[in-house]
């Protein structure tokens, strides 16, 4: 007997995928849209455990057959998409950016993108901005999901049948344990991982698979209902990225997923009227394309503008989303599940073929290192094998769940001669280490570079969205090693300040404000306090032990990944400098409590500081670009040419250094 259509069940898709599309759009009141896609999650387990469980019963169920449906169901719209984002980032995307696209394209045909996406969340990688197939890591999950789950199903079928609710709901339970410890140990893979996810879906299987044995009350109904939706809808707007999630807080909607679906499952109910309404029932209808097309066509558009969005643009976008999304599952999606021309054989035909198109187009994209002919030399990305870059990497603590026990020391500068500097800081320190290097080695001195990406120099001073005394441990081991070391008559100080000062990031930069707290006194301040504190700590301390402390002033922010923007500005025959390069008050602004701590140091300590924005800016702006070469490697980190434009700022300190 074929399931019963539920209208309410393609309105909550509706909630769903809008709930997600508003909160990419950035909307104000949609912080915490993205649970869009645990609502997915619940809904999926319950209609797919549904026609499974019925099939199995009626002997009908086969593999061959659960897998052509999800064929028909799932590959027309994404392959398209996927071919589509191809061939428009072949027109906008630098060649090291169409490598990346490449590489994900692969994943996502073989449905393993979640995996990549997990592997590439680390402080270096690409933003989401440069990832137009980023949203594909939920397909990935369900369709992992759905490559094992009907082989359990018919097992438990077969062996432990009347246990089969029994044994499903064990499985929610050690997932969602899984998925809470993760949360607060591994809390990337607690998000993109398959089995650390798959209790949603449970979740919904498990709702397929109640069935009460007495009528439940329409008064009882209506407020589950009432519950639920009220659960989804506090998620959405209550939520944001400070939200530690999935962990607990997935809780809310997935609960409140399972009590709206419960609650329509007897009879009819308040909100189940409104969810059926026409205009939900058709939005739940081309959910599927609206979630693939509205992301990959944002990213691209906001790759194309180079500049934050409008709301004319956000409107534009979801006219244009609309529309498109609406053609695809029209003429793409429907035509592929209802057309009798398309037997079981010529789907899995059409799905191996388009499975192999992708990844051969995809993997000589990937080969050819993003066919980097179609644009000219310099324009292009600097190259991750960059060998000052992969250097300097060699040289980080990196960042852990735990306080670090040891840290990296290599050795920069020249090499023939005791080490008589530290070059100290977060990953601000690693853009300028080849400025660093080269004006060292041209005075003959020697010296060590130790760098931990989000962690600056200020003793006692912790970000509260990372492990907290991962960096306070870190500093304190360098001061501790330079006790030891008395050789090191110099430390010079590098990072971004005004990250730590402000809290904010810059301009179209991605990502919430950062906080701090002062961990050797358990407490809280703003900002600019800590920052203030922290680094006079760090100073004082260093003075105390008498050293040389140098201060390398903040980099200027862009907000805009440079090389990108530039490939794009380049193309489309626009001026790169003219669209994204920070103006000098804009740096000055950004940079005001950071550089008020730092004047102040100098003032009242023998200090001393190196700014370079004499070399970065003019009186007006600080440009990007300079000699057709891109001064950054991303949006505020320098690249190697950038640290070489400074180099000479380091000359004096050096020559005196080599002197002694």
């Amino acid at each position: 007997m074929k399931q019963a259509y539920r209208e309410d069940i393609d309105g909550l898709r509706a909630i769903a995928v809008l709930a997600v599309v508003f909160y990419h759009a950035g909307l104000k009141y949609f912080s915490g849209g993205y649970v869009g896609v645990d609502v997915f999650f619940v809904i999926s387990g319950f209609l797919i455990t549904g026609i499974i469980v019925r099939e199995i019963q009626e002997n009908k169920f086969t593999l061959a057959g659960f897998y052509e449906r999800r064929i028909r169901r799932i590959f027309p719209a994404v392959f398209t998409l996927i071919l589509f984002v191809l061939i428009a980032s072949a027109l906008l995307y630098n060649a090291s950016d169409f490598s990346n696209i490449s590489r994900s394209a692969i994943a996502t045909t073989f449905f393993s993108s979640n995996m990549l996406f997990w592997r590439e969340s680390g402080y270096f990688e690409d933003p989401s901005t440069l990832k137009p197939l980023l949203h594909t890591w939920s397909l990935a999950v369900e369709e992992q999901y759905y490559i094992f789950f009907p082989l359990l199903m018919v097992l438990i079928a077969r062996s432990f049948k009347s246990k089969l609710g029994t044994v499903i709901f064990l499985l929610l339970l050690g997932s969602f344990a899984a998925n809470i410890y993760g949360t607060y140990q591994y809390a990337s893979a607690a998000f993109y991982f398959m089995p650390l996810r798959a209790w949603e879906l449970f979740t919904g299987s498990m709702l397929a698979l109640t069935k009460p044995s007495l009528p439940v009350k329409a008064g009882i109904r209506n407020l589950l209902s009432f519950l639920g939706i009220g659960a989804i809808l506090a998620s959405i707007l209550l939520f944001s990225e400070t939200t530690l999630f999935p962990g607990w807080a997935a809780i809310l909607p997935v609960l409140g997923s399972a009590l709206v679906i419960f609650g329509g499952m007897e009879g009819e109910t308040f909100v189940k009227k409104i969810l059926g309404s026409a205009p939900l029932v058709f939005v739940g209808k081309i959910s599927y394309s609206l979630y693939l097309w509205h992301w990959s066509l944002l990213v691209m558009g906001k790759y194309y503008l180079i500049r934050q969005t409008t709301t004319t643009d956000l409107i534009l976008w979801l006219l244009i989303t609309f529309t498109v999304s609406t053609l695809s599952w029209k003429f793409i999606e429907t035509p592929f599940r209802v057309g009798s021309k398309w037997t079981r054989n010529r789907m899995f035909a059409f799905g191996a073929t388009a499975m192999t198109i992708t990844a051969v187009i995809s993997g000589a994209i990937y080969l050819s290192g993003g066919f980097p002919q179609r644009f000219a030399s310099s324009v292009q990305t600097e190259s991750v094998d960059d060998p000052e870059r992969v250097r300097w990497g060699q040289c980080i603590t990196e960042k852990r769940k735990e306080p670090p026990t040891e840290v990296s020391l290599c050795t920069i500068g020249a090499e023939d001669s005791q080490p008589e500097f530290l070059l100290w800081g977060d990953s601000h320190s690693r853009a300028v280490a080849p400025a660093v290097n080269k004006s060292a080695s041209a005075s003959g001195v020697t010296g060590y570079f130790s760098s931990m990406p989000g962690c600056p120099p200020l003793l006692g001073i912790d970000r509260q969205d990372q492990f907290l005394g991962s960096c306070s441990t870190y500093n304190d081991m360098l001061i501790e090693y330079l006790q030891v070391h008395p050789e090191i008559k110099t430390v010079i100080l590098a990072g971004r300040w005004s990250i730590s000062a402000d809290g904010r990031k810059f301009k179209n930069e991605e990502g919430a404000t950062k906080r701090q707290i002062d961990v050797w006194k358990n407490e809280y301040g703003t900002n600019a306090e800590l920052f203030d504190l922290g680094l006079n700590r760090t100073a004082e301390k260093l003075m105390e032990m008498g050293r040389q402390v140098v201060i390398v002033s903040g980099i200027p922010e862009v907000g805009y990944d440079v090389p990108s923007s530039y490939a794009i500005a380049s193309r489309t025959g626009r001026d790169v400098n003219i669209i994204i390069a920070p103006t000098w008050q804009e740096y000055l602004d950004r940079n005001l409590d950071a550089n008020k701590t730092i004047d102040a140091i100098a003032k009242n300590h023998p200090v001393l500081i190196i700014d370079p924005t004499a070399s970065l800016c003019n009186e007006q702006k600080c440009p990007v670009v300079v000699d057709e070469q891109s001064i950054y490697r991303d949006d505020d980190h320098l690249s190697t040419f950038g640290a070489y434009s400074i180099s000479y700022l380091f000359d004096p300190l050096f020559e005196e250094l080599g002197k002694k």
